[in-house]
């Protein structure tokens, strides 16, 4: 694909103004206007638009994949309130108090994002909500080794000690260092950072490490009905007692088998043995088998 495609070039194609998303091979290029319609182009029909007098302010290039609709109809919008303000020969203060009210804005930003599209015509880019870059540690090196040092030796232990005790040794450590003590709200960051898993492990046990790494990942779901079965047993909350003596027998065991798209119990069982593949069989066997035949009365 050539370099003049590449994400976010501003070009003409079928009498209107795109932008390139993303080039699907050599013969297709996904192009996108400022509306959000999509339209995948030939490249030999596409063209880079006459740019006329003196080139101003170039356009910061962005990822575009990374916007939802809502962000381009909001960029859309505040672009398209601001043109007509722009339009008006005579502007108001009124005006100007109305628009800020519309883009939640003060009235000083109005006149700010007006420049801003006097320098980049109808370019809708500058109009996306800016993403906030991720925040940067700012502690040195070895106060960041002592904190990760500690975390292992101190924090994950079969004790568990607090988080106010890890903050106090990484404070021991580092004065002992001829450092300066980081605060306990970064000390307690970098333990939220670590691997909880292997934290659980080492301070709780396996069983607990176990059962909060199960908490991950999703069920696949189900598009149709008898595409995806769940089937699942439970013992019920009653004890079966025996007529004469009153001595218990056990607790009965329920097995259900779901069809997951409709959320329709297709079969069932009821069993005083505990789960098996004998309580599913039966349960199958309910589900797929046609119903047994009545005999006229």
């Amino acid at each position: 694909m050539s370099p003049q495609f590449a994400v976010g070039t501003l070009v003409d194609y079928a009498g209107a103004r795109w932008r390139v998303q993303c080039a699907l091979g050599v013969e297709a290029v996904l192009l996108r206007s400022d509306t959000g319609m999509e339209v995948a182009a030939d490249p030999l029909q596409i063209r880079l638009p006459e740019i006329s007098g003196a080139a101003g302010p170039s356009l910061p290039r962005v990822n575009e994949l990374q916007y939802s609709e809502a962000d381009w109809a909001e960029a859309t919008r505040r672009r398209d309130l601001l043109a007509t303000l722009a339009a008006k020969s005579s502007r108001t203060t009124a005006d100007v108090a109305a628009a800020a009210t519309s883009l939640g804005v003060t009235p000083r930003r109005v006149w700010e994002l007006l420049r801003r599209l006097q320098g980049h015509g109808d370019a809708i880019t500058p109009f996306l909500p800016t993403r906030r870059r991720a925040r940067v540690k700012r502690l040195s090196a070895s106060r960041e080794a002592i904190i990760q040092h500690a975390i292992d030796q101190h924090y994950a232990k079969r004790t568990r000690p607090s988080l106010q005790s890890l903050a106090d040794e990484v404070a021991g450590r580092c004065k002992a260092a001829g450092l300066a003590p980081p605060s306990a709200k970064a000390v307690k960051a970098r333990v939220r950072d670590r691997d909880q898993v292997w934290l659980v492990r080492r301070r709780e046990g396996s069983g607990k490490a176990r059962s909060l790494a199960l908490l991950t990942g999703a069920h696949p779901g189900a598009d149709a009905p008898w595409e995806r079965v769940q089937i699942d047993s439970t013992p019920c909350d009653i004890r079966l007692v025996r007529e004469q003596a009153r001595t218990v027998i056990g607790r009965p065991t329920l097995t259900f088998a779901i069809d997951i798209y409709s959320r329709v119990i297709l079969g069932f069982s009821v069993s005083l043995q505990s789960a098996s593949t004998l309580t599913v069989a039966l349960c199958l066997a309910q589900a797929c088998l046609p119903p047994p035949a009545i005999p006229p009365a």
